[in-house]
């Protein structure tokens, strides 16, 4: 009889492969939670970067919606007001009716520029380079900026769509106007079937992209940007200008 088929050393073998099946599955068992606990840890550890995410965008909402109406209600007051002001005093002191005319005409047109700050005029009617030469073409007598447009058009935008998108070349342009020093602004739109690109060149003096990025201007252009589902992206070197690019993809 061989000294396998003993009974004692079967049972034997049997019972070291029983274990060592035993100890294979426990292993297995083991490794296997292991990685569903990483598993587990690293979708709550997601969740919580999206709860925070979240959190911070409604946080940047918030701060850009106040920034908008201090803005708005300095406006008002600063400017509108201060003229209908200057204008009632000229009216019950010694008038000047030409003066008096400029004065109110101004008067009006900063009222027309506050509404359409608010809420362009036609929006239904017009379409997003219609909506940006109505906003440019007074910027650019007052200023004296040259300004060129380039624009192909093959697919409407929705209203909400034209809109946002108009806010945030609302948003660039502004800050080009108040900080970059420009003379020239140069405005490519591109309403294609698939997508649509807006890109926005000045000649002004630049910034360090690295050290604008905590601004309310900055995270009114991404909020709105991620309610479109669209990218952008800013380039710029000190003293050589700065150029805004906008894209977003058609759903179909």
């Amino acid at each position: 009889m061989a000294a396998w088929q003993n009974p004692e050393n079967f049972a034997l073998w049997l019972s070291i492969v029983f274990a060592f099946v035993i100890a294979l599955i426990g292993t297995f068992v083991y490794f296997t939670r292991l990685y569903f606990v990483r598993i587990l840890r690293e979708q709550q550890k997601l969740q919580k970067t999206i709860v925070a995410h979240q959190q911070q965008l409604l946080e940047d909402s918030i701060l850009v919606q106040e920034r908008e109406r201090n803005r708005i209600a300095a406006d008002l007051h600063d400017d509108l007001i201060s003229k209908l002001n200057i204008s009632l005093l000229s009216l019950h002191t010694a008038p000047n009716l030409d003066d008096l005319s400029t004065m109110l005409q101004d008067s009006i047109i900063l009222a027309r520029r506050i509404s359409h700050d608010l809420s362009p005029p036609l929006l239904e009617q017009s379409n997003l380079y219609e909506l940006l030469e109505g906003f440019l073409d007074p910027i650019q007598e007052h200023l004296k900026i040259n300004l060129s447009y380039s624009c192909t058009i093959e697919k409407d935008l929705s209203n909400p769509t034209k809109l946002q998108i108009f806010r945030i070349a609302q948003e660039v342009i502004n800050n080009i106007l108040k900080h970059a020093q420009s003379t020239t602004l140069n405005i490519h739109l591109h309403q294609g079937k698939y997508f649509v690109g807006l890109k926005i060149i000045d000649n002004g003096i630049g910034f360090d992209i690295n050290q604008n990025t905590q601004g309310l201007g900055l995270k009114n252009i991404t909020l709105r940007s991620q309610s479109l589902k669209g990218v952008f992206r800013f380039n710029s070197k000190p003293q050589q200008g700065s150029s805004f690019l906008f894209f977003k993809k058609h759903h179909i």
